[in-house]
């Protein structure tokens, strides 16, 4: 099995198990505690403002509590007069419908000065003039109440077309008396539900009390608001349906609250306080301006609600570590959500079981090619991935992302990549440092064995440059010495051999008796393997100047190089005894070959085509010919190295200028003009073999110019 193949194997894997080791952890309590708070702080922290308009809250607050002690002796509870008051103008304010959250289970107490049945009587008469009038009923576990069925159920009677288990069912209920039950519009139920860590998110929409189905107060409040009291089931997408606005719930009925922001005045929602109210309808019938403009209510829902403290009904929400929430600004929140078809969502489990397995496949290649420091940079980066993607999610499109489930499986992909890494990396790299200690420069192997996974030991096709050297006339040079005079010769020739490849980032790939093979760009691919290779044969040119003394005989060491670029095949090849990591392909064989062509031209360098390409803006350059070597049928224009462009002098660049014109006489068969122009090259350079190579060439041409094709290709015959 292929090596990438085996680790996106590995990757799929890990993704797979991460996901569903993930997915099972997600239901652990625990687990739904920690994703409820990070929704928790989404809301405190990341919510967009919003201000709905459709709801004005009437808060019966700490200061209409004293207003009405201090100026006209009235304590809590109050008479129901005073709701009948403010009924009545918040009627003739226009508001749309009222909603009471108060539970108003037994007649009025007598007072001094307020009788207790006119009280009752004259608030039953305003809930019947006003019309849509909400008043709280309190669902209960227990039968035990001695409350009666709600009177005239037909009157509060809502259609429902869906399933049962979405309806909440109570044996008892604590209801309005009857005389408010005969004069309000719907019953609301006013049940708050908390989860385990005590604060509420989730309220159910529909309750059935003996055989009357009672809707929260907020549903109830958006059946008047948009006159339509039928309800149908989209089994499709699991929502209810009415007055064209579908409804997002749970599988047991249960709506998920959208939280704008903080409660309280001055947050999300239009605060008045019940004491204001009064005085404006006091100031209204005595003629005056009322404190409160009229339109203040028209055609709002108004939820009529306690937000003082002493009067225990402020509720536990995402918000209460901010501010403290009243009750019923849950009421106007669930009611907005729903008319404004405002609705948070969550992730789809199919959804992010498959994006979640995707990115940890992708996440597992990455790990298993990095090291172990930098697997740990990439996964601390990617742990921020789901808290800043949670975040766009929730602004932007009202969508809870399951952070803590993410990061658990982000946490359990890399805890085994780490552990596959750590059991594999070291084996790895003693594989690395066995293969390559004699290939490669000390330091380089130590810089691969820090990432064993960048070299692919099973085979590869690159790019890079391929170096062979050979020492001229070294048949000769031996017979000078003995054998062991030999040995210590080349010994010594190897390690400054050596040093110029490793020095220049080259891979010494072989011994070839006298000379050696290198690769430029492997095992590590370079962009650059080219200009490296040309510097290590302007380090040779200066090895080649240099003479070695050995059992007190003075001789000097000229290294012919061969290079040519192009696409060729690395990795381990040999028998299953014996392996080497080297190069093949023809690449290798043509460089090899233009190793050999110095002889023809004596030259010390010859590069090919596609070297000289790579090169050309850096390197100074002499074009020697166009060839065809021996068993190869496509031509190649060959170079020989000089030296680095901005070093060169005049001198030599005027010597290349003066080759350049002999070669173009030379391609335009004008033969003795060419010999002239090499000529005037060899009397300025006598020792110039190029040229007496030309010279000699052109005399053969103009008396036998089929030497050559029309092309000017000249064939090599000898390799």
């Amino acid at each position: 099995m292929k090596k990438t193949t085996r680790k996106w194997l590995i990757s799929l894997l890990i993704a797979c198990s991460a996901v569903l080791l993930a997915m099972a952890g997600a239901r652990l309590k625990l687990a739904e505690s920690w994703e409820n708070q990070v929704q928790d702080i989404l809301y405190r922290n990341f919510q967009v403002e919003r201000h709905p308009e459709e709801a004005v809250i009437i808060a019966i607050d700490q200061n209409s509590l004293d207003y009405f002690q201090n100026n006209l002796k009235l304590l809590w509870p109050w008479p129901r007069e005073m709701y009948a008051v403010a009924t009545e103008f918040l009627a003739h304010c226009g508001a749309k419908l009222i909603a009471y959250d108060i539970i108003f289970a037994s007649p009025d107490i007598e007072r001094l000065n307020v009788q207790a049945e006119y009280s009752d009587l004259r608030f039953a008469r305003a809930m019947e003039q006003a019309g849509d009038v909400i008043l709280a009923a309190q669902l209960e576990d227990s039968s035990h109440y001695d409350n009666e069925s709600l009177v005239d159920s037909m009157k509060y009677s809502i259609y429902y077309d869906g399933p049962e288990r979405l309806v909440r069912q109570y044996p008892g209920a604590t209801l309005p008396i009857r005389l408010f039950q005969e004069s309000m519009a719907m019953p609301g139920a006013v049940n708050y539900f908390a989860e385990d860590d005590g604060v509420c998110r989730k309220i159910p929409l529909l309750y059935r009390y003996e055989n009357s189905l009672i809707a929260h107060m907020a549903f109830a409040a958006t059946m008047l608001y948009t006159g339509e009291k039928g309800i149908v089931f989209d089994s499709l997408r699991h929502r209810l349906v009415v007055a064209n606005r579908s409804i997002p719930v749970d599988r047991s009925g249960n709506f998920e609250i959208f939280w704008y922001g903080a409660g309280g005045p001055g947050q999300t929602f239009k605060y008045v306080s019940f004491a204001q109210l009064i005085d404006s309808y006091l100031a209204l019938q005595n003629g005056e301006t009322p404190l409160i403009p009229k339109d203040t209510f028209k055609d709002k829902a108004v939820f009529i609600g306690a937000t003082a403290a002493g009067l225990l009904d402020l509720k536990t929400t995402p918000f209460s570590p901010i501010e403290p929430y009243p009750g019923v600004e849950i009421y106007a929140t669930l009611f907005s959500n729903i008319i404004r078809n405002e609705y948070i969502a969550h992730f789809k489990d199919s959804v992010w079981i498959l994006g979640a397995a995707f990115v940890l496949l992708l996440l597992g290649m990455c790990w298993q090619q990095l090291s172990i420091l930098k697997s740990s940079i990439l996964s601390l980066l990617v742990f921020l991935a789901p808290l800043i993607g949670s975040v766009w999610l929730f602004q932007s499109q009202l969508l809870i992302f399951p952070v803590v489930r993410s990061e658990i499986a982000l946490i359990l992909s890399v805890i085994a990549v780490l552990v596959l890494n750590y059991l594999t990396e070291g084996r790895e790299k003693a594989l690395v440092k066995k293969v390559f200690n004699r290939y490669l420069h000390p330091a380089v192997v130590e810089n691969i064995t820090r990432e064993p996974g960048r070299i692919e030991m099973g085979g590869k096709e690159i790019e890079a440059t391929v170096l062979f050297t050979d020492l001229q006339g070294f048949t000769g040079i031996s017979e000078l010495f003995t054998a062991h005079e030999i040995v210590q010769l080349l010994n010594d020739y190897f390690e400054k051999v050596e040093n110029i490849i490793f020095r220049n980032n080259g891979m010494l790939d072989k011994y070839t008796g006298d000379g050696v093979m290198a690769i430029f760009g492997a095992p590590i691919e370079s962009g650059n393997h080219a200009m490296q290779t040309c510097r290590a044969v302007i380090d040779f040119q200066k090895l080649s100047k240099m003479s070695i003394e050995k059992a007190g005989k003075r001789v000097q060491l000229i290294t012919r190089v061969g290079v040519n670029s192009g696409n060729l095949i690395v990795g381990n090849i040999g028998s299953k005894n014996r392996m080497d990591y080297t190069a093949i392909g023809d690449t290798v064989n043509l460089s090899a070959r233009l190793e050999g062509v110095n002889k023809l031209y004596g030259t010390q360098n010859i590069i090919s085509e596609s070297t000289y390409e790579y090169v050309k803006e850096q390197i100074a350059c002499r074009e020697i010919d166009y060839i065809r070597v021996k068993g190869r049928d496509k031509p190649l224009r060959i170079f020989s190295v000089i030296g680095d462009l901005e070093l060169i002098d005049n001198e030599i660049r005027e010597l290349l200028s003066i080759h350049s014109k002999a070669l173009q006489k030379y391609r335009q068969r004008e033969y003795s003009e060419a010999i002239n122009i090499f000529s005037v090259l060899l009397k300025r350079k006598p020792d110039d073999a190029v040229a007496k190579v030309f010279i000699e060439r052109c005399r053969q041409l103009i008396g036998n110019p089929e030497l050559i094709d029309e092309k000017g290709i000249f064939n090599i015959t000898v390799k």
